[in-house]
């Protein structure tokens, strides 16, 4: 590599606060998921319920109707986008711990050659 050992040492800093920043906004991004998908449900319960007693539906066919009223729907789309967030920082912080072996290995081969 072209990096010299202090280089590396500063990219493998750099990453690791990277992964504690990465965790942090997994842990937002799991809180903001969580409110969704109570947001959903208590949305989708309280409309399968007022169908059922105002309009006499039948509970087989509750749910495939009440997915479709626009509130619902609405606060289903932010639960997907923040499932959608949620995986992403997965996704980042497995990339962070990747490059922080990678980097790691690299000072392993760097120091060894010293």
């Amino acid at each position: 590599m072209n990096d010299s050992g202090q280089d590396l040492v500063l990219a493998l800093r750099k990453a690791r606060n990277n992964l504690i920043d990465a965790v942090n906004d997994m842990k937002s991004s799991g809180r903001f998921l969580a409110t969704a998908e109570r947001d959903y449900r208590v949305a989708l319960c309280k409309e399968m319920l007022k169908m059922r007693a105002e309009d006499k539906i039948a509970w087989t066919a509750l749910f495939d109707l009440a997915v479709g009223n626009k509130e619902v729907a609405d606060l289903r789309f932010k639960r997907d986008v923040h499932n959608s967030d949620y995986d992403v920082s997965k996704e980042c912080i497995n990339q962070l711990k990747l490059e922080i072996r990678l980097l790691e290995k690299e000072i392993e081969q760097e120091w060894g050659k010293a």
